[in-house]
């Protein structure tokens, strides 16, 4: 079974505040969350790396937007549609 974190227990892994957490989820930047049956979100071991991840990236300089990029390659092998130049 794989072990997975209570948002606070998850925050302290990852080294983040709660909030950030709760901000990246509703950014898209970490994948939908599982539940408990008393409805808290469930962060695997992969979601804190992740956002670990997402710190380092933001330490050397890459926006939210880019690493979002990055990682909707790392998860779906494709770029994000850009807009078209006119």
């Amino acid at each position: 079974m794989e072990q997975t974190f209570k948002v606070g227990e998850a925050a302290e892994q990852a080294r983040v505040h709660v909030q950030t957490l709760h901000f990246y989820e509703r950014m898209g930047l970490v994948p939908k969350l599982k539940r408990s049956a008393a409805n808290y979100r469930l962060y695997s071991t992969d979601a804190v790396k992740r956002v670990q991840f997402i710190k380092k990236a933001q330490a050397i300089g890459l926006t939210l937007e880019e690493i979002k990029n990055i990682l909707d390659v790392k998860d779906h092998g494709r770029r994000p549609a850009v807009a078209s130049r006119r």
